[in-house]
């Protein structure tokens, strides 16, 4: 089984600092910083499962990578979207699960 490295591009980073920010207003800041480790836990994953999925025909996510793959978070509720180079996973943006009909 190949294993990859796993890399948060700047943009995935912004994007779970917003909404760690976010959920500091309906929770607790530990609450808040817990989840967003949790979403690292569920990202560090891929480093094991990155090829499980084929690269998506959602053209929401080819606008963000070309040959943008996708991982669903365990609550169903967000997107991590990477893309694959070599044996390097890049995790391009973090997005809404309602934003990606396919």
């Amino acid at each position: 089984m190949q294993t990859f490295e796993v890399r948060i591009s700047q943009k995935a980073l912004s994007d779970m600092n917003a909404l760690r920010e976010f959920l500091n207003g309906l929770m607790s800041e530990e609450g808040a910083v817990r989840y967003a480790n949790a979403m690292r836990d569920e990202i560090k994953l891929l480093s094991v499962c990155a090829q499980c999925t084929s690269p998506s025909t959602s053209a929401t996510l080819q606008q963000i990578h070309a040959d943008a793959r996708r991982m669903i978070s365990h609550n169903r509720r967000w997107i991590y979207v990477y893309h694959i180079e070599n044996d390097i996973v890049i995790v391009d943006r973090i997005v809404p699960a309602k934003m990606n009909k396919g």
